[in-house]
């Protein structure tokens, strides 16, 4: 508790209002547990709404945020290492994140269960993603653990080689088990013009590396203004911002084509997908694809590429990632599936967004407590105790080494003398 007394007022007020959204979303889902839906956007012609576009964004974010661990320990980048833990943290909360969002919108969360646990229908897809979620959850949460052993100096070597291969391996597990197979779930939709294409799953991996990595940015950068201090060099900043300018490239490249097929195949239900996105979800359309042009352009200037540059491009790049959400998993399904179905609408109610809100704001209270509560990076003493440790472990070893008429006791000196 002592490291929550000395927060600032303002503090206070930020978790005062995350709570207050959280009760208000936890007090709208206990009324629809209660007594049912009521008024909702959703209906059997469109049963996916807001919630499947908050898990498909959050599964997203949870994967793309593991690209920090792969750069730190896969890549040699120690300058990462001050938001390793961090990223960690931030992949986890955000699966939980996803998480909440399906049990909302399965009506009864018990019913989350029966999935991987009752029903093992081995050739269904859901089992495949449901699963993969538990066992995501569990790498990350080895993962934060060997980080913190190691980072505390508790860690065997084992430990720490567990703690490098964690980080390394995370990233294909979150990309190719977990993001991948959610992006399959709708690739397979033969029904749906929009979403049945083989490349979909590729363009959920590329866009939750983009968002993820986005996100951990943007983290850093709050993280060091609330706190009044630098975690990361400018030339970090620097290598994040190029790293984050390709993968815009390849978003917008997927994103085009995405459309550009979808336009030129002149199908019925093409033509109508394509004509509800550049008029009723003109909006999202051009947040999605007018935002990530922008941030692929502000991201080739070095200016854009500092500390502030990039909270500015990550927040673009978030509006846009979500805005693809909401069109892939709304406009896909509102194009009629025969004739004489007319128009289809989705529009979300208030309860569902209240819910929705809810859930964003339980997953950065979730973040914020655990960053203040567990050891995410060392501290500035702790960094010149190791120092000091070294140098008395260094002085020692010399003394051992060139001893008094020992054959190495004219190297030794020698070699000192010559860096003198």
């Amino acid at each position: 508790m002592n490291k929550f007394k000395n927060r600032s007022r303002s503090f206070y007020i930020f978790i005062g209002i995350l709570l207050a959204f959280i009760a208000l979303g936890q007090f709208n889902w206990m009324r629809y547990l209660t007594y049912g839906p009521g008024d909702s956007g959703s209906s059997d012609v469109v049963p996916w709404g807001i919630y499947i576009s908050g898990l498909a964004y959050f599964i997203g974010l949870s994967a793309g945020a593991t690209i920090v661990g792969l750069i730190h320990h896969g890549f040699g980048r120690h300058d990462y290492e001050p938001i390793a833990i961090r990223s960690i943290i931030l992949g986890l909360v955000c699966v939980i994140g996803a998480t909440q969002c399906v049990l909302v919108d399965l009506g009864v969360p018990f019913r989350g269960l029966k999935v991987p646990i009752i029903l093992h229908n081995f050739t269904s897809l859901f089992l495949v993603s449901s699963t993969s979620y538990y066992g995501f959850m569990a790498i990350l949460g080895s993962e934060l653990y060997f980080s913190i052993k190691v980072l505390l100096g508790k860690a065997s070597p084992m430990e720490k080689s567990i703690s490098k291969w964690l980080g390394i391996m995370a990233v294909p597990y979150a990309l190719w088990v977990v993001h991948a197979f959610t992006g399959s779930i709708f690739g397979v939709v033969k029904a749906r013009e929009m979403w049945n294409t083989p490349m979909l799953p590729v363009h959920f991996v590329i866009s939750a590396i983009e968002s993820g990595f986005a996100l951990a940015i943007m983290v850093s950068v709050i993280t060091s203004k609330a706190e009044k201090r630098e975690i990361l060099s400018e030339e970090t900043y620097d290598h994040m911002g190029r790293i984050l300018c390709f993968f815009v490239l390849l978003t917008v490249f997927l994103d085009f084509f995405d459309y550009f097929i979808l336009r030129y195949s002149a199908k019925l239900e093409a033509m109508e997908t394509w004509h509800i996105i550049t008029t009723r979800y003109i909006i999202t359309f051009v947040l999605n694809i007018g935002g990530l042009v922008l941030a692929f352009i502000m991201l080739l200037y070095k200016k854009w590429r500092t500390p502030g540059g990039l909270l500015v491009v990550g927040s673009i790049v978030q509006v846009a990632i979500m805005s693809y959400r909401i069109n892939l998993v709304s406009v896909g399904q509102l194009a009629p599936l025969f004739p004489g179905m007319g128009e289809i609408h989705y529009i979300p109610t208030f309860s569902e967004i209240t819910i929705i809100l809810g859930i964003f704001a339980l997953v950065i209270l979730l973040y914020t407590i655990l960053t203040i509560v567990l050891p995410v990076e060392e501290t500035a003493e702790e960094s010149m105790h190791h120092v000091r440790k070294f140098g008395q472990g260094f002085k020692k070893g010399r003394k051992a080494f060139a001893k008094p008429g020992h054959a190495s006791e004219a190297f030794v000196d020698h070699g000192f003398e010559k860096n003198k």
